[in-house]
């Protein structure tokens, strides 16, 4: 049910094929400046204008300053960029990122369903968040072979410089052990829709998907927090297409007063306290990366029918137990993403792996992907010491 503080939305243009939805609480000083950014949108190298092929929605939930203020001039003054602006309070127990971002997402799917456009694109940023200027080029352009289109969200050059010089350190390293994961999933389990070069984030501050897979998916989990992650699960449980394109890209800020408890300004204020101390951070262990994507890649390939023996064995192993035990459940009356949850994902998430530096990770990782092992899909090892 859509809530009543969206039962004003304007009809929509007959060319607008993409909704951008911005949930915003106390945002007055950010929000103008990622306003600017969208208002500011071009076309790619002769490519088809974008002005008028999408509109926004700013969400302005249990504020206390002038968000709503701001928005409402911006709209007036910058009339080329169709704005509606909605304010509501969110009730108490669910007044969170997660509520608010389902319910504006919520909204513009329905108006998309009503007028039978499935195929648009309801989008989503953060009110810190600065798109790039072919942001809406690059997306329809990405979503062309996709069901969603998650944006490379990073720090903004200024906002780096922000951060001492110990977390600017732990923040490189991030990025590369990020780079490290999106290369090895490219390499074990490539999908034709999504290869390299690509990012392996999917975040709220910058993503896009069809209405109609918005509704299969079920939507936005209300969630505290990371909603944005257990809504990428969700498209995967699907086999939604997510592509994740280097080139649709956005810069955040580097904020470590966190809106939401575990998301982006959690992680600076903790790389902020540990480069402080001398200390590094830690990440998953990188042979439950590589479990995880083998034993994917393995049941994909039994699933399509193209597995073998190996592909038996490989699944076997990395989840130690016997082949009668998960082989039955191969369904390919179910979606792949729903299967594999149901075989191998469930059971890797409750083993024990202890998490490791992310330097240790990354190396492990980069190992893995030099090794000869690595470049057959079917029989990639960690190095040594990865586990």
């Amino acid at each position: 049910m859509i809530h009543p503080a969206f039962a004003a939305l304007p009809a929509l243009d007959a060319r607008c094929r993409l909704t951008v939805t911005i949930p915003a609480r106390n945002e007055a000083q950010l929000l103008g400046k990622t306003l600017a950014a969208l208002a500011a949108q071009q076309p790619l190298e002769s490519g088809s204008p974008v002005r008028g092929t999408f509109d926004a929605i700013v969400f302005v939930n249990n504020s206390r300053d002038a968000t709503a203020e701001v928005a409402r001039a911006f709209a007036a003054a910058h009339p080329h960029l169709p704005l509606t602006v909605a304010c509501a309070d969110l009730p108490r127990a669910v007044a969170h990122v997660g509520t608010a971002r389902k319910w504006v997402m919520d909204a513009a799917a329905a108006r998309f369903a009503a007028a039978g456009r499935l195929g648009a694109l309801v989008a989503t940023t953060d009110a810190d968040t600065l798109v790039a200027a072919d942001w809406i080029a690059q997306t329809y352009r990405a979503a062309s072979a996709a069901d969603a289109v998650a944006t490379r969200v990073v720090l903004g050059e200024d906002e780096v410089a922000t951060l001492l010089a110990p977390a600017r350190l732990l923040y490189s390293r991030e990025r590369s052990y990020r780079r490290a994961v999106a290369e090895i999933e490219d390499l074990i389990d490539p999908q034709l829709h999504d290869r390299a070069p690509r990012h392996a984030s999917f975040v709220g501050a910058g993503f896009a998907v069809t209405a109609a897979a918005y509704e299969a998916a079920g939507g936005v989990p209300p969630l505290p927090a990371l909603e944005d992650l257990a809504f990428s699960r969700a498209l995967l449980r699907i086999d939604a297409r997510i592509r994740h394109s280097t080139l649709v890209r956005a810069t955040t800020s580097a904020r470590r007063i966190a809106r939401a408890k575990g998301g982006f300004g959690s992680f600076l204020a903790e790389l902020d306290a540990r480069g402080g101390a001398g200390e590094t951070f830690f990440v998953e262990h990188p042979r439950k990366t590589l479990d995880a994507l083998e034993s994917r890649a393995a049941l994909r390939r039994l699933w399509n029918g193209a597995g073998d023996a190996s592909d038996r064995a490989t699944v076997s192993r990395i989840l130690a137990c016997a082949e009668r035990s998960w082989l039955p459940l191969i369904d390919r009356t179910r979606a792949f993403g729903d299967v594999y949850e149901t075989v191998a994902a469930e059971r890797l998430a409750r083993r024990v792996y202890a998490p490791v530096a992310v330097e240790v990770a990354t190396a492990a990782l980069r190992a893995a992907m030099q090794s000869s092992n690595a470049h057959a899909p079917t029989r990639c090892k960690a190095a040594s010491g990865a586990g």
